[in-house]
Protein backbone atom coordinates (compact mmCIF):
# COMPACT_ATOMS: atom_id res chain seq x y z
CA UNK A 1 0.00 0.00 0.00
CA UNK A 2 2.77 2.44 0.90
CA UNK A 3 4.66 1.62 -2.28
CA UNK A 4 1.53 2.01 -4.38
CA UNK A 5 0.75 5.38 -2.83
CA UNK A 6 4.33 6.57 -3.25
CA UNK A 7 4.27 5.52 -6.89
CA UNK A 8 1.08 7.52 -7.44
CA UNK A 9 2.52 10.63 -5.80
CA UNK A 10 5.69 10.37 -7.86
CA UNK A 11 3.65 9.93 -11.04
CA UNK A 12 1.79 13.16 -10.34
CA UNK A 13 4.92 15.10 -9.43
CA UNK A 14 6.83 14.16 -12.58
CA UNK A 15 3.69 14.92 -14.66
CA UNK A 16 3.19 11.42 -16.00
CA UNK A 17 0.53 10.61 -18.64
CA UNK A 18 -2.99 11.75 -17.77
CA UNK A 19 -1.87 14.17 -15.07
CA UNK A 20 -2.57 17.16 -17.33
CA UNK A 21 -6.11 15.89 -17.94
CA UNK A 22 -6.62 15.44 -14.21
CA UNK A 23 -5.30 18.95 -13.52
CA UNK A 24 -7.69 20.42 -16.10
CA UNK A 25 -10.64 18.51 -14.63
CA UNK A 26 -9.85 19.72 -11.13
CA UNK A 27 -9.67 23.31 -12.42
CA UNK A 28 -13.03 22.88 -14.16
CA UNK A 29 -14.73 21.36 -11.12
CA UNK A 30 -13.17 23.66 -8.51
CA UNK A 31 -12.46 27.01 -10.21
CA UNK A 32 -12.27 28.84 -6.88
CA UNK A 33 -9.75 26.47 -5.35
CA UNK A 34 -6.31 28.01 -4.83
CA UNK A 35 -3.54 26.67 -7.12
CA UNK A 36 -1.67 25.08 -4.21
CA UNK A 37 -4.82 23.27 -3.07
CA UNK A 38 -5.43 22.04 -6.62
CA UNK A 39 -1.91 20.67 -6.81
CA UNK A 40 -2.37 18.96 -3.45
CA UNK A 41 -5.62 17.39 -4.65
CA UNK A 42 -3.94 16.21 -7.85
CA UNK A 43 -1.15 14.49 -5.92
CA UNK A 44 -3.58 13.00 -3.39
CA UNK A 45 -5.81 11.59 -6.12
CA UNK A 46 -2.89 9.84 -7.80
CA UNK A 47 -1.80 8.51 -4.42
CA UNK A 48 -5.26 6.95 -4.01
CA UNK A 49 -5.03 5.41 -7.47
CA UNK A 50 -1.63 3.97 -6.61
CA UNK A 51 -3.06 2.44 -3.46
CA UNK A 52 -5.92 1.03 -5.49
CA UNK A 53 -3.49 -0.64 -7.89
CA UNK A 54 -1.77 -2.29 -4.94
CA UNK A 55 -5.12 -3.60 -3.71
CA UNK A 56 -5.94 -5.00 -7.14
CA UNK A 57 -2.68 -6.96 -7.03
CA UNK A 58 -3.78 -8.44 -3.69
CA UNK A 59 -7.31 -9.39 -4.76
CA UNK A 60 -6.52 -12.98 -5.76
CA UNK A 61 -5.24 -13.64 -2.22
CA UNK A 62 -8.29 -12.31 -0.37
CA UNK A 63 -11.14 -14.45 0.89
CA UNK A 64 -14.47 -13.34 2.32
CA UNK A 65 -13.17 -13.16 5.91
CA UNK A 66 -10.27 -10.92 4.92
CA UNK A 67 -12.56 -8.65 2.92
CA UNK A 68 -14.80 -8.27 5.96
CA UNK A 69 -11.71 -7.31 7.94
CA UNK A 70 -10.94 -4.39 5.63
CA UNK A 71 -14.40 -3.38 4.41
CA UNK A 72 -17.40 -2.14 6.40
CA UNK A 73 -20.83 -1.79 4.82
CA UNK A 74 -23.08 1.10 5.85
CA UNK A 75 -26.66 1.77 4.81
CA UNK A 76 -27.37 -1.75 3.59
CA UNK A 77 -30.89 -1.21 4.88
CA UNK A 78 -31.42 1.32 2.08
CA UNK A 79 -30.64 -1.34 -0.50
CA UNK A 80 -32.81 -3.95 1.22
CA UNK A 81 -35.72 -1.54 1.51
CA UNK A 82 -35.42 -0.56 -2.15
CA UNK A 83 -35.37 -4.19 -3.27
CA UNK A 84 -38.55 -4.89 -1.29
CA UNK A 85 -40.38 -2.37 -3.49
CA UNK A 86 -38.79 -3.53 -6.74
CA UNK A 87 -41.00 -5.49 -9.17
CA UNK A 88 -38.40 -8.25 -9.51
CA UNK A 89 -36.44 -7.69 -6.33
CA UNK A 90 -33.52 -6.19 -8.23
CA UNK A 91 -32.01 -2.73 -8.00
CA UNK A 92 -29.71 -0.44 -9.95
CA UNK A 93 -26.61 0.56 -7.99
CA UNK A 94 -25.59 4.01 -9.18
CA UNK A 95 -21.86 4.44 -8.72
CA UNK A 96 -18.70 5.92 -10.21
CA UNK A 97 -15.01 5.23 -10.66
CA UNK A 98 -14.58 6.36 -7.11
CA UNK A 99 -12.26 4.97 -4.48
CA UNK A 100 -10.60 1.60 -5.00
CA UNK A 101 -13.14 0.61 -7.65
CA UNK A 102 -11.98 -2.95 -8.37
CA UNK A 103 -11.71 -3.69 -4.65
CA UNK A 104 -15.23 -2.31 -4.23
CA UNK A 105 -16.59 -4.66 -6.91
CA UNK A 106 -14.83 -7.65 -5.36
CA UNK A 107 -15.99 -6.71 -1.87
CA UNK A 108 -19.61 -6.64 -2.96
CA UNK A 109 -19.35 -10.12 -4.41
CA UNK A 110 -17.51 -11.52 -1.39
CA UNK A 111 -20.04 -9.89 0.97
CA UNK A 112 -22.69 -11.99 -0.73
CA UNK A 113 -24.54 -9.20 -2.52
CA UNK A 114 -25.80 -10.65 -5.84
CA UNK A 115 -24.04 -8.20 -8.11
CA UNK A 116 -23.87 -7.70 -11.85
CA UNK A 117 -21.72 -4.90 -13.19
CA UNK A 118 -22.00 -3.13 -16.54
CA UNK A 119 -18.59 -2.06 -17.73
CA UNK A 120 -16.93 -0.62 -20.77
CA UNK A 121 -14.67 -3.12 -22.47
CA UNK A 122 -11.06 -2.58 -21.43
CA UNK A 123 -7.84 -2.65 -23.41
CA UNK A 124 -7.41 -6.17 -24.90
CA UNK A 125 -4.47 -6.80 -22.57
CA UNK A 126 -6.54 -5.88 -19.48
CA UNK A 127 -10.01 -7.16 -20.36
CA UNK A 128 -9.39 -10.85 -19.47
CA UNK A 129 -7.76 -9.89 -16.17
CA UNK A 130 -10.59 -7.55 -15.12
CA UNK A 131 -13.24 -10.13 -16.01
CA UNK A 132 -11.36 -12.88 -14.17
CA UNK A 133 -10.97 -10.76 -11.03
CA UNK A 134 -14.64 -9.88 -10.96
CA UNK A 135 -15.97 -13.32 -11.76
CA UNK A 136 -13.72 -14.87 -9.10
CA UNK A 137 -15.51 -12.65 -6.57
CA UNK A 138 -18.91 -13.90 -7.76
CA UNK A 139 -19.75 -10.91 -9.95
CA UNK A 140 -21.55 -11.22 -13.27
CA UNK A 141 -19.76 -9.05 -15.83
CA UNK A 142 -21.92 -7.41 -18.51
CA UNK A 143 -20.15 -5.60 -21.34
CA UNK A 144 -21.69 -2.26 -22.26
CA UNK A 145 -23.27 -2.22 -25.70
CA UNK A 146 -24.49 -5.83 -25.49
CA UNK A 147 -25.92 -5.85 -22.01
CA UNK A 148 -29.56 -4.75 -22.39
CA UNK A 149 -31.17 -8.19 -22.22
CA UNK A 150 -28.74 -9.40 -19.58
CA UNK A 151 -29.48 -6.37 -17.39
CA UNK A 152 -33.23 -6.96 -17.65
CA UNK A 153 -32.73 -10.61 -16.75
CA UNK A 154 -30.51 -9.71 -13.79
CA UNK A 155 -33.10 -7.28 -12.42
CA UNK A 156 -35.86 -9.88 -12.82
CA UNK A 157 -33.65 -12.37 -10.96
CA UNK A 158 -33.33 -10.00 -8.03
CA UNK A 159 -29.74 -8.95 -8.63
CA UNK A 160 -28.10 -5.60 -7.98
CA UNK A 161 -26.84 -4.14 -11.26
CA UNK A 162 -23.97 -1.71 -10.74
CA UNK A 163 -23.78 1.06 -13.33
CA UNK A 164 -20.92 3.59 -13.21
CA UNK A 165 -22.24 6.84 -14.65
CA UNK A 166 -19.29 9.21 -14.45
CA UNK A 167 -17.71 9.03 -17.91
CA UNK A 168 -18.36 10.94 -21.12
CA UNK A 169 -20.80 8.94 -23.25
CA UNK A 170 -19.66 10.36 -26.60
CA UNK A 171 -21.55 12.09 -29.37
CA UNK A 172 -23.88 9.24 -30.31
CA UNK A 173 -25.20 8.29 -26.91
CA UNK A 174 -26.79 9.97 -23.92
CA UNK A 175 -27.81 13.52 -23.15
CA UNK A 176 -26.23 16.61 -21.60
CA UNK A 177 -26.80 17.03 -17.88
CA UNK A 178 -25.11 19.33 -15.36
CA UNK A 179 -22.02 18.04 -13.59
CA UNK A 180 -20.09 20.55 -11.49
CA UNK A 181 -22.02 23.32 -13.23
CA UNK A 182 -20.99 22.33 -16.75
CA UNK A 183 -22.97 20.30 -19.33
CA UNK A 184 -21.62 16.73 -19.30
CA UNK A 185 -22.62 14.12 -21.86
CA UNK A 186 -24.13 11.34 -19.76
CA UNK A 187 -25.65 7.99 -20.63
CA UNK A 188 -29.41 8.09 -20.23
CA UNK A 189 -29.86 4.30 -20.46
CA UNK A 190 -29.84 3.79 -16.66
CA UNK A 191 -32.58 6.39 -16.23
CA UNK A 192 -34.67 4.89 -19.02
CA UNK A 193 -34.13 1.41 -17.62
CA UNK A 194 -35.25 2.47 -14.15
CA UNK A 195 -38.32 4.17 -15.57
CA UNK A 196 -39.21 1.19 -17.79
CA UNK A 197 -38.74 -1.53 -15.17
CA UNK A 198 -39.58 0.31 -11.97
CA UNK A 199 -36.24 -0.83 -10.52
CA UNK A 200 -35.04 1.51 -7.75
CA UNK A 201 -31.77 3.42 -8.17
CA UNK A 202 -29.57 3.26 -5.06
CA UNK A 203 -26.37 5.36 -4.99
CA UNK A 204 -23.38 3.50 -3.54
CA UNK A 205 -19.78 4.67 -3.09
CA UNK A 206 -16.55 3.23 -1.68
CA UNK A 207 -14.75 5.46 0.81
CA UNK A 208 -11.17 4.88 1.98
CA UNK A 209 -10.74 5.64 5.65
CA UNK A 210 -7.98 8.10 6.61
CA UNK A 211 -5.84 7.16 3.61
CA UNK A 212 -5.30 3.63 4.95
CA UNK A 213 -6.38 0.08 4.05
CA UNK A 214 -9.86 0.23 5.59
CA UNK A 215 -12.89 1.09 3.47
CA UNK A 216 -16.57 1.82 3.92
CA UNK A 217 -19.18 0.88 1.33
CA UNK A 218 -21.95 3.41 1.78
CA UNK A 219 -25.41 2.74 0.36
CA UNK A 220 -27.63 5.81 0.24
CA UNK A 221 -31.42 6.01 0.10
CA UNK A 222 -32.92 5.25 -3.30
CA UNK A 223 -33.23 8.29 -5.53
CA UNK A 224 -36.64 9.81 -6.03
CA UNK A 225 -37.06 9.67 -9.80
CA UNK A 226 -39.76 10.97 -12.11
CA UNK A 227 -41.78 7.84 -13.00
CA UNK A 228 -42.59 6.83 -16.54
CA UNK A 229 -45.81 8.32 -17.84
CA UNK A 230 -45.60 11.44 -15.71
CA UNK A 231 -45.27 14.43 -18.03
CA UNK A 232 -43.12 14.63 -21.13
CA UNK A 233 -40.88 11.55 -21.35
CA UNK A 234 -37.82 13.38 -22.66
CA UNK A 235 -38.06 15.93 -19.86
CA UNK A 236 -38.53 13.16 -17.30
CA UNK A 237 -35.45 11.32 -18.55
CA UNK A 238 -33.40 14.52 -18.49
CA UNK A 239 -34.48 15.30 -14.93
CA UNK A 240 -33.65 11.78 -13.75
CA UNK A 241 -30.20 11.92 -15.35
CA UNK A 242 -29.66 15.27 -13.63
CA UNK A 243 -30.53 13.71 -10.27
CA UNK A 244 -28.13 10.83 -10.90
CA UNK A 245 -25.30 13.21 -11.79
CA UNK A 246 -26.06 15.24 -8.69
CA UNK A 247 -25.67 12.15 -6.48
CA UNK A 248 -22.26 11.40 -7.99
CA UNK A 249 -21.16 15.03 -7.75
CA UNK A 250 -22.08 15.09 -4.05
CA UNK A 251 -19.83 12.08 -3.39
CA UNK A 252 -16.95 13.64 -5.33
CA UNK A 253 -17.29 16.90 -3.42
CA UNK A 254 -17.22 14.97 -0.15
CA UNK A 255 -14.03 13.08 -1.04
CA UNK A 256 -12.52 14.67 -4.17
CA UNK A 257 -9.27 12.69 -3.90
CA UNK A 258 -11.29 9.47 -4.40
CA UNK A 259 -12.52 10.22 -7.92
CA UNK A 260 -10.59 9.20 -11.04
CA UNK A 261 -9.92 12.65 -12.49
CA UNK A 262 -7.98 11.18 -15.43
CA UNK A 263 -11.01 10.77 -17.73
CA UNK A 264 -12.06 13.63 -20.05
CA UNK A 265 -15.48 13.96 -18.44
CA UNK A 266 -16.43 17.09 -20.40
CA UNK A 267 -14.88 16.04 -23.72
CA UNK A 268 -18.19 16.06 -25.64
CA UNK A 269 -19.73 19.51 -25.51
CA UNK A 270 -22.85 21.24 -26.82
CA UNK A 271 -22.40 22.78 -30.24
CA UNK A 272 -20.93 26.26 -30.13
CA UNK A 273 -19.56 26.00 -26.59
CA UNK A 274 -15.94 26.28 -25.53
CA UNK A 275 -13.62 23.30 -25.55
CA UNK A 276 -12.63 22.58 -21.92
CA UNK A 277 -9.33 20.84 -22.65
CA UNK A 278 -7.78 23.14 -25.26
CA UNK A 279 -7.30 26.58 -23.72
CA UNK A 280 -5.19 27.61 -26.71
CA UNK A 281 -8.24 27.54 -29.01
CA UNK A 282 -10.20 30.77 -29.53
CA UNK A 283 -13.02 31.16 -27.09
CA UNK A 284 -11.81 28.43 -24.72
CA UNK A 285 -11.56 29.08 -20.99
CA UNK A 286 -8.18 29.68 -19.45
CA UNK A 287 -7.02 26.79 -17.31
CA UNK A 288 -3.99 27.01 -15.03
CA UNK A 289 -0.86 25.52 -16.48
CA UNK A 290 0.54 22.48 -14.68
CA UNK A 291 3.55 23.59 -12.66
CA UNK A 292 6.85 21.89 -13.22
CA UNK A 293 6.75 20.58 -9.71
CA UNK A 294 3.66 19.53 -7.81
CA UNK A 295 2.93 19.40 -4.13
Amino acid sequence: MRLGGAFGRAWARVRGPRTSIAASNIAIAFPDLEPRARRRLLVDSFERMGQGLAEVALLPRLDADEVRRWVTVEGIEHLEEARKHSPGGGAIALTAHFGSFEFFAAAMGLWGIPLSIVHREQHPALQPLVVRWREAAGIEVLTRGNAARAVLRALRDGKVVAMPLDQDSGKREGIFAPFFGRPAKTRDAPARLAMHTGAPVVPVFFFRQDGGPHHVVRFEPALKLVPQGEGDEAEAVAENVRRMNAAIEAAVREAPDHWAWVHRRWKTRPEGTRHPYRPDRPGSPELPKSPKRLG
